[in-house]
This record gives C-alpha cells, structure tokens and sequence, in this order.
C-alpha cells in the first residue's frame, strides 16, 4: 500500500515535470525564432500604451501656451501621473517574453524626455522613441520587422497600413479627448476588447 502511494507520487511528479519541460521548450522555440529573425511590435504610447490624459492635463494648467517648449517639458516630467492601459501593457510584456522587440512611440517632441525614454528602458530598450510628426509614425514602423501596430486612433491605424503593418485598435478610456480621431472599427482593424481600462 505505502509502495503503491509512492509509486502514485513518483509518477504525479514525472508527469508534471514532463509538462514543464514541454512548455519550456515550446517557450525557446518560440524566443529562438523570433530573436532569430527580429520580429517586433509596436504600441503608440499617448492613449493606446498609457492614459496620458493627466499629464496633459497638469501641462495645460501649470503652461499659459501649450505647444511650446515648456508646455512639453510639462507633459514629458509629469510621467508619474499617466497610467498603463492594463491589457496592451501586458500584452508587451508577453512579447516581450517571446523574443519581440518593443517599440512605443510617442507623438510628441522629446523635449526633456529623456527621464521618460528612461523610465520604460526595461519593456523597450532602444525602443522609445519621440516623433513630433503623427504623420511620419509609418516610417518608425518600416525600420524594423514589425508584425503589430497598436494604436488607439483613426491616424495610427492608417500609418500601420502604410508600413504594411498589421494594425489593432485599443480603445480609449471615457474621459479622452479627440473624438474626431476615434472610430474604432470603422477602418476595418481589429479592436482589442477590454483595452480602456487603466491600472
């Protein structure tokens, strides 16, 4: 009877092993592949990676004239007010995990944003980048192998289809701005659901 308990535990612990071992070696299949041919995705930062809404708004408050250097310097600082939109920020995690270059960009000029680019060196090494121009973001998404684009308004799905970039929509949380720019679906992309909630 003690035999048949040990022998029942032995053969438990076997068959979990195995199944580690399984995922494991699916998991570095997967990583060797990707790193193997630089694979990549991409997230816009501003309202797909993050709600940016408070820094944008604690700009607007402290800067008399937005646009201006200072009015950057604002937004670019108050970093620690923004919020990961909890499900694209997980979901660059787990690229992450598998081998994929992270890229994030930010439509805004980098003016003192060098703590920002710091600040996300871990999911995107070399990878955060600032572009002043919304309208050159296909451009970023030539440069490298990159299979996704999640972005969150009208404009970025349309720089994903110039890169030739697959794009998917991430909605916008209830108190952002820019309706004129926001008809998830209507463009035909896939929209991630649950994807306007914040941390």
């Amino acid at each position: 009877m003690v035999l048949k308990d040990v022998r029942a535990k032995v053969e438990q612990g076997w068959t979990t092993t195995k199944k580690i071992l399984a995922t494991l070696s699916a998991w570095s299949l997967v990583y060797i592949v990707v790193t193997a041919t630089h694979l990549g995705v991409a997230f816009s930062y501003d309202g797909a990676l993050v709600n940016s809404a408070a820094a944008f708004d604690k700009a607007s408050r402290t800067v008399s004239q937005t646009g201006t250097p200072q009015y950057w310097t604002a937004v670019n600082t108050s970093y620690d007010l923004e919020s990961p939109k909890l499900l694209p920020y997980a979901l660059a995690w787990v690229f992450r995990g598998f081998g994929f270059k992270v890229l994030i960009l930010a439509d805004r000029p980098s003016t003192s944003g060098d703590a920002l680019r710091k600040e996300w060196r871990h999911l995107s090494p070399r990878g955060f980048v600032f572009n002043p121009d919304p309208a050159n973001d296909h451009l970023h998404l030539q440069d490298g192998r990159y299979i996704l684009y999640f972005g969150g308004s009208d404009r970025d799905i349309q720089e994903a289809r110039k890169a030739g970039v697959y794009p998917v929509r991430v909605k916008r949380g209830k108190p952002a701005g820019g309706a004129e720019d926001y008809h998830p679906g209507s463009l035909g992309e896939l929209v991630l659901p649950l994807s306007d909630f914040s941390v």
